[in-house]
């Protein structure tokens, strides 16, 4: 979403809000400089490398969204 705004910015637009089906975030929503609403809100589990559930040791890690 940030990568977005900023072109927007760079092109010369005014972002005035922005927007999300799933906010994901947990809570640690960044400043985009303007309002920010989604639909729902939900904090996803997260597990530290070393600390995996046995059903998930075996997957390959994910990181999605952008770079």
């Amino acid at each position: 979403m940030q990568e977005t705004i900023d072109i927007i910015r760079a092109a010369g637009g005014e972002v005035l809000a922005a927007g999300s089906i799933v906010d994901r975030s947990g809570g640690q929503l960044p400043d985009f400089g303007c309002p920010f609403h989604s639909l729902v809100k939900m904090t996803p589990e997260t597990f530290a490398a070393d600390a995996l559930p046995p059903d998930l040791a075996g997957t390959p890690g994910v990181k999605p969204g952008s770079k």
